[in-house]
């Protein structure tokens, strides 16, 4: 049997969950969901998006989250994506070196008709879907990653598309879920070349679109029978640049849900930054500390290509410094707040600019690696003032990251800043909660879509 074959089978063959800690796992990836796209729902890419869905038009029939609008799924399934992932605001795997829920989650919402009264899905089977969506991604980038990633592929939407696939197929029960994820597969595209504009965000709505039309033309009776993970021309010989070795039998041991698990952000810049935002808050803390006196600054990052995902070492413009440990730090150190206001598309002030020119990154360093390390990474913040003074802050497990986690009631609070109603936000906390037992998803829709 072929490997993708065998992949549908697993996916397939895979009971409700029943397990209290893992569907709380699921639970607390639907809240930051959520809070995530519910925080982004007034942003000006947003509504860009929205006046060209208005304008495109088509059968309303799925959730555009936030927005009190039904849309087609495709249409839904590219918005909700693009909008949940707007801000960078939502969760990161580290297996997948990129986002999974933005994809998965959209990808599922988008396929629940509400114009389709008659039908109902049990929550926990939703949220079981999303375990399964979880686990395809983060198999899959333990696969290829880390030369996927490095050589430029964007993750979040090259193994995106294939999991919100293998989601929605177990969803509801499609006999045809092999071919499926080969139609996935075919479309994975996506480079990291485009992090720091709108186009990055868009990335994770198109991955949930690729999942909406694999099934959906596969219904339509177009056929793809062929298994996306053949030795020689499929996706891992493509992608995988040299890595071709798929491990089946560490299917759900541990789901990668719960190990190593979701890592979740208070913060709107990439999760790779979080080393250096920790460790320059404490640095700026520092009793020697003094911004106007700093001579040099250097980062170290191990291991080398640890900061791929921090393309910018100069940038120009806000939204770059998303992806910029530079522009982080240098706003950290300078004092100021870094809040949504700060990552905007608008020239970077001459103060942190010059700020940003004292920095120099580095990777000649080898200490080793804290034992609850992702990827065994750490990163050194080292600045030397112009007494020739030095202080310096190494962090190996930065806070929102499993290891280092929020607490529910910081998870939950990230809802209720988003909504800004604390009675439409315990609502939906509510309704959520209650998918743990059973409680019909659609149910979920319906009772929201024209409120929030």
């Amino acid at each position: 049997m072929h490997l993708g074959q065998q992949l549908s089978l697993l996916i397939k063959n895979t009971p409700i969950i029943a397990q209290q800690s893992l569907l709380d796992c699921a639970i607390n990836g639907l809240i930051d969901y959520f809070a995530s796209s519910l925080q982004a729902s007034n942003e000006a890419n947003v509504k860009k998006l929205l006046t060209w869905i208005n304008d495109e038009g088509g059968h309303s029939r799925a959730w555009l989250i936030g927005q009190k609008k039904l849309a087609t799924r495709r249409q839904a399934a590219l918005f909700n994506g693009f909008q949940a992932h707007c801000l960078d605001y939502d969760d990161v795997h580290s297996d997948i070196r990129g986002h999974p829920s933005a994809v998965i989650l959209s990808a599922l919402f988008a396929s629940i008709r509400l114009d389709d009264s008659l039908s109902q899905l049990d929550g926990r089977r939703f949220l079981t879907a999303y375990v399964i969506g979880i686990e395809v991604m983060a198999l899959l980038g333990q696969c290829v990653n880390p030369e996927h990633y490095e050589k430029g592929w964007h993750t979040t939407v090259t193994l995106g598309g294939i999991a919100a696939t293998a989601a929605i197929g177990y969803l509801y029960d499609e006999p045809f879920l092999a071919q499926a994820l080969t139609l996935a597969a075919t479309q994975a595209s996506g480079m990291r070349l485009l992090m720091g504009t709108p186009i990055k965000f868009l990335h994770a709505g198109l991955a949930a679109q690729h999942a909406i039309q694999a099934i959906d033309w596969l219904r339509a009776g177009i056929s793809a029978d062929k298994d996306f993970l053949d030795d020689n021309l499929g996706f891992l010989a493509i992608y995988g640049q040299g890595n071709d070795n798929l491990d089946l039998t560490s299917w759900a041991k541990p789901w990668k849900i719960v190990q190593p698990g979701l890592w979740f952000k208070t913060y709107s810049y990439c999760s790779a930054a979080s080393y250096i935002a920790d460790a320059g808050k404490l640095l700026y803390k520092h009793p020697k500390f003094n911004v106007d006196n700093i001579k040099h600054i250097t980062l170290f990052f191990a291991p080398v290509n640890s900061d791929a995902a921090l393309i910018y070492k100069t940038p120009l413009l806000a939204e770059q410094g998303r992806f910029s440990a530079e522009y982080i730090l240098a706003l950290i150190l300078l004092g100021i707040p870094i809040d949504f206001q700060q990552f905007g598309a608008t020239p970077i002030a001459e103060n942190i600019q010059k700020l940003m020119q004292k920095m120099q990154r580095s990777y000649d360093i080898q200490l080793p690696p804290h034992p609850d390390a992702y990827n065994k990474r750490y990163v050194v913040i080292e600045i030397v003032f112009d007494n020739n003074q030095k202080i310096s802050q190494r962090i190996d497990v930065p806070k929102g990251s499993p290891k280092n986690p929020y607490s529910q009631q910081e998870l939950a609070a990230k809802l209720f800043t988003a909504l800004q109603n604390d009675v439409k936000a315990q609502q939906l906390l509510t309704d959520i909660h209650a998918l743990a037992n059973g409680m019909d998803i659609k149910q979920l829709l319906l009772s929201h879509w024209q409120t929030l």
